[in-house]
């Protein structure tokens, strides 16, 4: 049974599908003017490992993301660019779907764009005039009588005496009411994107594209909506307001809300000069790690980043891929000991059961991703007691155990999309990384190895552990062993 938090009851619910075992599903997608920032990229992973899970639990889920491709924001950068909005939008586009094949975020079943809608949007429009809940002002532009909807602020939980203070309600001497938003705005200059419709060439207000595009693919009313809790209000109770005023039916019977991304406390904005962006992010600390950091919280908590985070989620998944590759490579050694499992063999194997059962729980409990980490952490743990055991040997037991084990990840990876790089390639990425943000090269490290090494041969052993503090302040761990010495990165040490 999975349960899930609904923004519009404020309860936790458990998730009964309109039609069964099919979930129809809509997100909020991208205005299309500028590059994604971290923060944008949050609902983008969240959404479809939610997609990802309900597959998993064996539902057909069809999932739309739109693209708004005409917006103030758009028009305003082509005329800075000196170019047609087309240009614009196109281009960030390519620019989005880079960003979301690097996160290996899947593509959603359909991605509509608002210019490719504008039939669809009229329609509706047209809809909320003959129903009473709009208006035609005398410039041409059509409004949404909000007072005229009975269930207006169900979702936010605002009363509309107390919208009329709000920050975000703006005077319009055009608008019969203050609380009123635009349907349909006139084009005001010949030069911007511009549509014909009934009441004068112009283009569609925000609100009402989401309207028009998620009820021509999935249908008057459909299983799940989600966004960032910055949509809430106006955004989504505007769409509820339209689409049910048209509609006269339940538009979405459960809403989802991701909480927000700060960086140190505080918003992300140009001002403050702390946006990171999806691509720069990457570049400097891989996909893997944006990804596990964005999923490390529950999705309705705030997640905060800061370059401390940051150091401590690169720790995290190097120490699962680390484990992976022990556990792989156990593959090539031979197998000896006692048919009868240890202890330890037992305790291991109970440990695998319960990550089996309690990983899926976490899951059904709200789509609870920071649980899941917890719990693979633990079976990790577990997993490292028994391989690095003084004098380990592996058993006809063994390979089971590791089995097991690269099994369940191998499922969880289906659901998040993560851990399923090769371990030995990823980790060798992650330490070359390592050493570049701290201005330092393998062949630097490899050859105070070797210098090491040499001291050690000449009972030098002051001169080998002044080398081993030197790379340890540094963040590099040597590892002695009967074939040699080996390094690794130490996200725990050094600067």
């Amino acid at each position: 049974m999975i349960q899930i938090t609904n923004s519009l009851t404020r309860e936790k619910e458990e998730l009964v599908p309109l039609e069964a075992g099919k979930i129809r599903m809509y997100v909020c997608g991208p205005t299309v003017y500028n590059f994604i920032h971290i923060g944008n990229a949050r609902p983008l992973v969240f959404f479809d490992v939610v997609a990802r899970y309900l597959k998993f639990s064996g539902f057909q889920v069809t999932r739309i993301m739109n693209y708004t491709d005409v917006d103030d924001k758009i028009i305003q950068k082509a005329k800075e660019e000196g170019v047609s909005s087309d240009v614009i939008t196109q281009k960030y586009i390519l620019e989005f779907e880079t960003d979301m094949k690097l996160l290996k975020v899947e593509a959603p079943d359909v991605q509509p764009k608002v210019t490719d809608h504008i039939p669809e949007i009229i329609s509706i429009i047209e809809k909320l005039l003959k129903n009473g809940l709009a208006y035609v002002a005398d410039n041409g532009e059509v409004f949404f009588s909000v007072r005229s909807f009975p269930g207006y602020g169900k979702l936010s939980g605002k009363r509309l005496d107390d919208l009329l203070v709000g920050a975000r309600v703006a005077p319009d001497e055009k608008k019969r009411d203050p609380l009123d938003f635009s349907l349909w705005k006139p084009r005001k200059e010949t030069s911007e994107p511009s549509w014909e419709s009934p009441w004068g060439p112009g283009r569609p207000g925000w609100h009402i594209e989401c309207s028009a595009m998620s009820v021509k693919y999935l249908g008057d009313t459909f299983d799940i909506h989600g966004g960032g809790m910055d949509l809430i209000h106006p955004h989504h109770e505007n769409e509820i307001a339209q689409s049910e005023g048209a509609s006269k039916k339940v538009f979405a019977k459960y809403w989802m809300h991701n909480n927000m991304l700060t960086v140190q406390s505080e918003k992300m904005s140009k001002s403050l000069g702390n946006i990171w962006l999806v691509r720069e992010f990457i570049n400097r600390f891989t996909a893997e790690v944006l990804k596990f950091f964005l999923l490390s919280g529950h999705y309705r908590s705030t997640l905060d980043f800061s370059e401390r985070q940051v150091k401590e989620h690169q720790a995290a998944i190097h120490r699962i891929y680390t484990t992976l590759e022990k556990v792989s490579q156990l593959e090539t050694l031979e197998i000896k000991g006692s048919s009868n499992p240890t202890i330890e063999e037992q305790n291991l194997s109970k440990a695998g059961t319960d990550f089996s059962q309690q990983w899926r729980a976490a899951m059904d409990d709200d789509f609870n991703t920071a649980k899941l980490f917890g719990l693979i952490f633990d079976y990790i743990r577990a997993v490292n007691a028994y391989i690095d055991k003084k004098g380990f040997k592996p058993s006809p037991h063994t390979h089971a155990l590791m089995q097991r084990f690269t099994s369940e990840l191998s499922q969880v990876s289906q659901v998040l999309n993560l851990f399923g790089e090769n371990p030995t390639a990823f980790l060798k990425e992650l330490r070359l990384l390592f050493l570049k943000e701290r201005g330092l090269t393998e062949k630097e490290i490899l050859d105070q190895i070797e210098q090491r090494i040499e001291a050690r041969k000449s009972k030098n052993f002051q001169l080998a552990d002044d080398i081993r503090s030197t790379l340890s302040a540094q963040g590099i761990e040597l590892r002695d062993k009967v074939t040699g010495t080996d390094w690794d990165v130490s996200f725990t040490l050094g600067s």
